[in-house]
């Protein structure tokens, strides 16, 4: 990752809209209406919603997920606008508008049928996306994937066989999501809202799709009572979609598929480990030595 990104992010402010708040006490009248690993969200009213982070979350994350919500909004990209930053009892947030709709994993999961027409949408907002350019203030996503190479648990021989990919495969600088997936889009009256924009960076969009192929065939199929077949059935109709729709050949998303995949490994709970290692060692075992 970039040298000096941390302070970067820190101090540098896209499109104006960096302000703080300090002392905000939290009301009765806050609404929890959402929570993960590393934040919880928090609906203060009808027009306004605050991520507040866990205190253990370092600032960078948070910067940068901040500074590309803002450079995403700027290209004209739907998402749900930054305002600003809050300090709240030693944790730091981020305000946002609020989006006033269903993820589409949940509108999917209530209307299987709905799948391939949502899928499809997908596929076309990502190719849409991978159109608008990339900016300095985000890290390089080959950067990003090198460091989580070497963090990576597949293995020694799946480990070298990325990193030498990481090496000779072309850098790219358009504007990727890093987690682009259902559950990050939300079906609004103003149509498909990407949101969590933590994982952004300037790279290669056959490497962001790659990613997005890996969390629908695997990261799904981790879900209690979730079918592998669905799930396999799910990432193949992405593929398809965003190939039409891009131009994109087959070759050049499989080219990212092993240092994608090798990046992503980490031991992570909820996941299907021994699958996602047996397709690890396909991958590997595909590669000329």
């Amino acid at each position: 990752m970039r040298l000096g990104l941390s302070q970067a992010l820190a101090d540098r402010a896209i499109c104006g809209h960096q302000w703080w708040m300090d002392g905000v006490v939290q009301s009765d009248d806050w609404e929890k209406i959402g929570e993960g690993a590393s934040a919880e969200v928090w609906a203060l009213d009808d027009r306004r919603v605050l991520k507040l982070f866990r205190a253990d979350v370092n600032d960078v994350p948070i910067a940068l997920e901040q500074a590309a919500g803002q450079w995403a909004d700027a290209q004209g990209l739907a998402v749900a606008r930054p305002s600003g930053r809050i300090r709240l009892d030693g944790r730091e947030g981020i305000m946002f508008e609020r989006v006033h709709g269903i993820d589409m994993l949940t509108a999917i999961l209530r209307k299987p049928f709905r799948m391939w027409r949502l899928i499809a949408r997908m596929a076309r907002l990502q190719a849409q996306m991978h159109r608008m350019p990339g900016s300095e203030i985000l890290p390089r996503q080959i950067d990003v994937l090198r460091h989580r190479i070497q963090r990576s648990q597949a293995g020694d021989a799946a480990i070298q066989k990325a990193w030498r990919l990481a090496e000779i495969l072309p850098t790219g600088d358009r504007l990727t999501h890093g987690d682009f997936h259902p559950g990050n889009l939300l079906l609004a009256e103003r149509g498909i809202v990407v949101i969590d924009w933590a994982q952004a960076s300037s790279g290669m969009p056959a490497a962001d799709v790659a990613r997005t192929e890996l969390l629908l065939r695997f990261a799904g199929a981790g879900r209690k009572g979730a079918s592998p077949l669905a799930a396999l059935i799910t990432a193949h109709w992405y593929r398809h979609c965003y190939k039409r729709y891009s131009g994109m050949s087959t070759a050049a998303i499989n080219a990212w598929r092993l240092p994608v995949a090798v990046a992503w490994y980490r031991g992570q709970a909820g996941l299907p480990q021994e699958r996602l290692a047996r397709w690890i060692g396909r991958l590997v075992h595909a590669q000329p030595q």
